[in-house]
């Protein structure tokens, strides 16, 4: 089924000449909300900005029905939604990705988990950025770690697809962002992004978020760093085959991780059962499901995410995919 998606938003494409990124469900692709201020369309968005951008109250309460504990129980049967880069990345329709709104957006939304991409600047602070460059995200250029904080925060954030106002954002610290996430939805930190555990765990003591920070990548040798630096530490590790999966439970047996992910080049039905069988939980990405899911807008195409057995489902489009949870 989803394979016939694929083809007709192709062929769709190939007649429309389809190009960019995809609008904000409900309202045209020239409106935004960046740098100069408020905009956006007069459509309805999936989420009521007022919830999350710059004219919102705060940081909104967690608003899950599930418990928080159920994030890092793995014997919990639910089935979990992690926000890609806060609520979407080039997918997504929401908020400008791993902004602080991207954070209370989430919330907002219900999500249990906002996957981020922390990187160190040339001053030695980690800020939220998915790239090595600040090209695709913000007014400005330049490569994150050859810039120092104020730098980068001098910048806007491009957010002309999004309903909203936006222009309070600038790139946020993983200070900002686990302290906005603190008590209220778990935070993925993707490790893959930085060399310097040290800042990685100095920030998560510094914010108090031991219980709800976890610590994400496929390279051994950085968990083991920080585990070094903080043994209390929640990690997830990244899987591709059978071998690499036995090998990291056995290596991390003194501390098990809360998650374990497989990668995208991973055979997901295979790798599910061991991972289930082992006693853990297993993620996977949405991103395809997202895409054929975004233009039809079928939330029912997510059964084939979970279709596999997978436990937590990482997606560009947490809306349409708390959508067909019923959260």
């Amino acid at each position: 089924m989803l394979k016939r998606h694929l083809s007709s938003i192709a062929l769709s494409c190939v007649l429309l000449a389809c190009g960019g990124d995809p609008a904000p469900q409900g309202s045209s692709a020239g409106g935004g909300g960046g740098a100069g201020g408020a905009g956006g369309s007069t459509a309805s968005p999936p989420l009521d900005p007022a919830l999350f951008d710059c004219t919102a109250d705060g940081v909104p309460e967690r608003v899950s029905p599930l418990p928080p504990a159920c994030a890092l129980d793995l014997t919990c049967a639910e089935r979990l939604v992690t926000g890609h880069r806060g609520v979407g990345g080039e997918l997504g329709v929401i908020a400008p990705e791993n902004t602080l709104a991207a954070v209370r957006a989430a919330i907002a939304l219900g999500v249990d988990f906002v996957e981020t991409d922390p990187r160190a600047t040339a001053d030695g602070v980690l800020v939220n950025v998915h790239d090595t460059s600040v090209d695709g995200t913000t007014t400005g250029t330049g490569n994150v770690d050859a810039m120092s904080l104020a730098e980068v925060q001098a910048l806007g954030i491009e957010a002309d697809k999004y309903a909203g106002d936006f222009s309070c954002e600038r790139v946020a610290t993983m200070e900002e962002v686990l302290l906005a996430a603190r008590g209220r939805v778990h935070v993925l930190l993707d490790a893959n992004k930085t060399d310097r555990m040290d800042l990685l765990v100095e920030v998560i003591r510094a914010t108090d978020t031991l219980d709800w920070a976890i610590v994400d990548t496929d390279e051994v040798e950085k968990i083991d760093e920080a585990l070094a630096l903080e043994p209390e530490l929640l990690t997830m590790i990244r899987v591709s085959e059978e071998a690499e999966l036995t090998a990291e439970l056995a290596h991390f047996s003194a501390h098990p991780p809360v998650i374990v992910e497989v990668n995208d080049n991973g055979p997901v039905e295979d790798l599910v059962p061991l991972i289930h069988a082992a006693g853990h939980r297993a993620m996977t990405d949405s991103f395809v499901i997202d895409l054929a899911a975004g233009f039809g807008d079928d939330p029912g195409l997510y059964e084939e995410a979970f279709a596999t057995g997978v436990d937590i489902v990482q997606t560009e489009r947490p809306d349409l995919l708390l959508r067909y949870l019923g959260r």
